[in-house]
Order: structure tokens, then sequence, then C-alpha cells
């Protein structure tokens, strides 16, 4: 019934706009030859209110200016894999005592499993819990703070997140799934890394802070800037009409 309901709502198109080739593959197994433009969502610079430092952000927020933090940001569901990095935080801070993984979030009825696993890891001094749904005027704070965003997803087609982070000119690393590879330039604007893989996970953070690419990444990805827009956004529905 889903399959038949989106070939009916899909076949009233003249012309589709894909934001990741999954989805464009997906669109091909409902229309034949589709009239079709792939692009990535636009990022998200509505939650840009002030122009923080990381240090006034992390002021607000009552976390220390000398610390290397990692930021998990949104609604906790299990598809998005946030323990796999809370088990890859141990060997993250075997090599970097100075690294702390923030997550804030809605965490919903799994609340108290992922509290005890983090407590399991033996470093939940280097984990900081901001529990519960962030107002739009709060946002800045958690990115401009941050030095790195990690989305270790299991399964995904699209995520906002990382469009957040890139208007907060913040590199990601992401899992290699869904649309995420689209949108992550591995080894320019992050890391990619398979999911599930808390290994995987912690190399590319300690690789992040060994090879100190914060400011090579941040360059790429103001440089990318335009795949980004809406003005690009714009040129491709123009190009469909």
């Amino acid at each position: 019934m889903d399959r038949l309901l989106a070939q009916r709502t899909l076949k009233k198109g003249d012309a589709f706009i894909v934001q990741s080739k999954m989805d464009e593959d997906d669109l091909k197994t409902i229309i034949r030859n589709p009239i079709c433009q792939r692009t990535v969502h636009p990022t998200y610079n509505a939650f840009r209110f002030h122009e923080l430092t990381k240090l006034e952000a992390r002021e607000k927020l009552g976390l220390s200016a000398d610390k290397k933090i990692l930021l998990f940001f949104g609604f906790v569901r299990e598809y998005k894999g946030l323990k796999y990095l809370i088990q890859a935080i141990p060997r993250v801070v075997s090599r970097h005592k100075d690294v702390e993984l923030l997550i804030a979030g809605d965490f919903g009825e799994d609340q108290a499993a992922y509290m005890q696993l983090i407590q399991e890891t033996g470093v939940s001094d280097h984990i900081c819990v901001q529990k519960g749904y962030m107002p739009d005027s709060e946002v800045e704070n958690y990115f401009f703070a941050s030095d790195l965003v990690v989305l270790p997803y299991i399964s995904a087609t699209q995520s906002g997140v990382i469009q957040m982070a890139f208007g907060f000119e913040r590199p990601v690393i992401s899992t290699n799934v869904g649309g995420l590879p689209d949108v992550v330039t591995d080894g320019k604007t992050g890391y990619l890394v398979e999911p599930e893989n808390e290994k995987e996970l912690a190399d590319a953070v300690i690789r992040f802070f060994e090879e100190n690419k914060e400011a090579e990444f941040t360059e790429n990805i103001r440089k990318e800037a335009y795949r980004f827009s809406w003005d690009r956004m714009t040129e491709i529905i123009d190009s469909l009409m």
C-alpha cells in the first residue's frame, strides 16, 4: 500500500528534485526515466542569531575553554547510533585526555539505558549530557561551542544536523550510510566511517585532532558554501521549469 500510494503521488509530478543518489535510485524504481536533478539540501542558517566565539558559547553552557568538544545533537533514536559513539569515547580519551563528548537532545523512553551505558564506559566524566528539546534560540550555543560534530548513524536518508553543522562551519564525522556521503566530503569537510563501528569512529576523532584538521576543514566548508546554498537550489528548480 505504501508503494502504491507513493507511485500515485509521484506520477503527478512532471519533474523531480532528489537530495542524494540513493533517493534518485529509489525514484527510478517507481518512475521510469524521470526528469530529475540531484542536489543536497541547503544549509540551515536560521539558527545563527549571534556570532558567538567558541569561548562565549562554552561559557553559556558551562563548558571548559580548554577541552576538545565533540557534539552529538538532536533526538536520540536507535538508528542514530549514539551507543557506538559512547563506546568509542574510552579509546579517544586514552589518546586525548582533554576530549569531552557533549550529547544534546531528547532521549525519549531509552534515557536510562543510555545513562547506564555512559557509566559503563569508565570515562563518564568525559561525557556531558544536556537532556531535552533545544529551543531554536539555544541551538547556536552547542554548535559554536563544539570542535567537531559526530553523526554515528546506523541508517539514514539525509540529516538536517549535518546542514546545521555546516551552517556553523563545523566539520563533521558521519557514517557512510544513505545520502550522508553526498553531503560530507571525506577528508575535506569531515570524515566518513562505516556504521556500527566504534573503533573507526574513535580513530577518525583521534586523527582529526592529531592532524589538526579543524582550520583546513572549516576553510573547505566555506569553499563549498555555494553547493549548499539556497541560490543553488533556486537554480536547480529553474532548470526543471
